[in-house]
């Protein structure tokens, strides 16, 4: 007689009675209940994966990175940009924020910093009727005390790339003021006009120490810098 796998097992279980049957039930059941735990858990790492990716998707850069060609004036190219002639000084580009050294001409030129914030003294927005220009201080002195600080205003220009922005024009604040010791404080663009504020010393004041707060619009006209709206402001 020839006997199959199904009859052995079933013979097999037959043999084993009713105490074999419950124990195969028994880890049927175990089996099954570890299948399902294991297809929760896949389900649950695939749903934190998918929802991980969807944020970093989403997610952008905190900070805008300027891009070659963007006909925007950022920062680094103000960093290079053409300053006229200064505190005795020749005109000519910006080196990393600085006028190279000159001979015959003593002291530096450079990008107003604010001291107690140590932030740059620059700004960035609309002046000419585009976005990208840019506003910028600087302060300068011939190898001893700091001369009046002024403001420049930039826009991108043709060869933004290969020679820095193209200077509009500048304003001298001791031209306004005649303190002698002009130091601004704050700096802006919106609607189309550079806002800046400044510090300018009054009858009493002593060269280090100006007490007078002014404040004064700069704008482009087409062909120059000019300053509107002068007044103190204390």
């Amino acid at each position: 007689m020839t006997v199959t796998l199904m009859d052995a097992t079933n013979n097999h279980l037959n043999r084993g009675g009713s105490d074999m049957c419950a124990a195969v039930s028994h880890r049927r059941v175990l089996l099954q209940s570890r299948v399902v735990k294991l297809i929760g858990l896949l389900s649950a790492v695939a749903v934190a994966a998918c929802a991980h990716t969807t944020a970093i998707s989403k997610a952008g850069p905190t900070t805008p990175v300027p891009t070659p060609g963007s006909r925007a004036v950022t920062f680094e190219y103000l960093m290079r940009a053409p300053v006229p002639a200064l505190c005795e000084h020749d005109p000519g580009n910006l080196r990393n924020g600085e006028l190279p050294p000159q001979e015959g001409h003593p002291g530096d030129v450079r990008i107003a910093l604010n001291y107690e914030t140590g932030a740059y003294k620059v700004a960035f927005g609309d002046l000419t009727g585009g976005a990208g220009d840019a506003a910028m201080v600087t302060d300068c002195d011939t190898g001893g005390v700091a001369w009046p600080e002024t403001v420049q205003l930039y826009r991108a220009g043709p060869q933004l790339n290969i020679a820095g922005p193209t200077r509009l024009g500048g304003i001298d604040l001791s031209d306004l003021t005649h303190g002698g010791s002009e130091i601004v404080t704050d700096l802006s663009i919106s609607d189309g006009v550079a806002h800046v504020t400044w510090m300018a010393n009054g009858p009493n004041d002593g060269a280090c120490c100006p007490t007078v707060k002014m404040m004064a619009d700069l704008r482009w006209d087409g062909s120059t810098v000019v300053a509107q709206n002068v007044r103190r402001a204390n």
